[in-house]
């Protein structure tokens, strides 16, 4: 009896010690993977992010951002004659003369994930495809998307057009500080009024499952199986071809959490369960901590330029971070001040406060003057109320003199008046 006691005791322990060892980390079907904080871009899983892919039409968030930052939403575009005869793929069927605005093509661009969009889009503010791809390349490098190359502005197939799931989510965070983007990414229908060319209005919905699905087909996450829809997301793009595969750029926000996740070249509707178990992973692991709130006095400094004077500081910026739940208590913090030359002027940086865990920065804030900082204790408000004083004396005892000098004269003039009067009466 006690054997088997101690034998079930001992598998027990086993099954709990297996337990314990089970990892958090989300299963991800596709091929490459990445989940980061969209505010920070700090990494919180991945798998082979850095692995160069075709990217489909997950390339239009570069086009689209591209075009809102170059011109507006009422801008009017029309139509080549090339552009409808010469593009594969989803299409609105634009027709050649046709005329829209920026804001349709966008729509049209960002939720059926129209070809024929992202080519006029292109051409008309780039002038050729050509000189708007150098550019959508040039974007890249300003942002820091190294691995990335750009042959077209739409994602269809070429040897010579790849990124990687780190340059995607990158470019994603990006694109998402754009409020009009944003609108656009989250939006789930559209429709295009009649135009020159069509007498009837199009409609279309997002292709994107996570923001609105009616189909039946089902995704398994956590054990059981749902719907691809996910409450929580906030956009943003879809992508296939053959040699792509399945793609998917997707952003959501939950109680102040912001994620972005990408997945790429899996199969189906794998790219929603990826997103499902990256999203559950972050928003079940980390948390949106604010590590110090703008304003915030930090400490006085000691300045030695001819006298002796401390000047306090005080945070620019709140500084919110991404951080795993339950490492608030390993998080240290220094201040660094720089070398400081008198005047400050009010708000002048002179130094940062970081924010460290585990050795590794995760955050840091400018430190800046809270008031105008002068040269020397004379011209600080205390001293110039101080010299207004003397000056002010100084002035009172120099019209004093005056007066008074004024006064002799006039006194003098009266006693020689005085005189004369009293010599005049005399003599007569």
């Amino acid at each position: 009896m006690i054997k088997k006691v101690i034998a079930y005791f001992f598998v027990f322990s086993i099954f709990l010690l297996n337990t314990n060892k089970v990892s958090a980390e989300p299963n991800i079907l596709s091929d490459t993977a990445i989940l980061i904080d969209a505010k920070t871009g700090t990494l919180l899983a991945e798998k082979n992010a850095d692995q160069k892919m075709y990217p489909a039409s997950l390339t239009k968030i570069m086009t689209a951002i591209l075009a809102i930052e170059m011109g507006n939403l009422s801008d009017v575009l029309t139509v080549d004659e090339d552009t409808p005869y010469e593009i594969e793929g989803s299409h609105i069927a634009l027709e050649p003369g046709e005329i829209l605005t920026l804001k349709d093509l966008l729509y049209a661009l960002m939720l059926p994930s129209a070809n024929d969009a992202a080519s006029a889009i292109a051409k008309h503010y780039g002038g050729s495809t050509e000189k708007f791809v150098n550019l959508m390349n040039e974007k890249a490098k300003e942002l820091g998307a190294y691995n990335t190359h750009f042959a077209n502005p739409h994602g269809l197939h070429d040897e010579n057009h790849y990124t990687t799931a780190a340059d995607l989510a990158l470019i994603t965070k990006y694109a998402m500080t754009n409020e009009t983007f944003k609108k656009i990414v989250s939006t789930v229908k559209y429709e295009i009024q009649t135009t020159n060319k069509k007498s009837e209005v199009r409609y279309f919905t997002t292709l994107n499952k996570l923001l609105y699905n009616t189909s039946s087909n089902q995704i398994y996450v956590n054990g059981v199986y749902i719907s691809p829809f996910y409450e929580y997301a906030t956009g943003a793009k879809t992508g296939y071809t053959p040699e792509a595969g399945n793609c998917l750029v997707a952003t959501a926000t939950k109680d102040g959490t912001d994620l972005i996740a990408v997945t790429m070249h899996g199969v189906s509707l794998e790219m929603y369960q990826d997103a499902h178990n990256l999203f559950n992973y972050g928003f079940n692991e980390y948390k949106s901590t604010t590590l110090i709130s703008k304003n915030t006095y930090i400490k006085n400094i000691e300045i030695k330029n001819g006298d002796s004077r401390e000047i306090s500081v005080i945070t620019e910026s709140d500084l919110t971070t991404l951080m795993k739940k339950g490492s608030d208590n390993n998080i240290e913090s220094n201040v660094v001040i720089n070398d400081i030359t008198l005047p400050l002027e009010k708000n002048q940086v002179i130094g940062k406060i970081e924010y460290t865990l585990d050795g590794e920065i995760i955050g840091s804030v400018n430190l800046i003057t809270p008031i105008k900082v002068k040269s020397t204790l004379t011209e600080e408000d205390g001293g110039s109320f101080i010299m207004g004083i003397f000056k002010f004396l100084g002035t009172l005892v120099i019209f004093s003199v005056i007066a008074l000098f004024l006064l002799k004269i006039y006194n003098d003039i009266r006693i020689k008046i005085n005189r004369r009067k009293r010599r005049k009466k005399y003599n007569s």
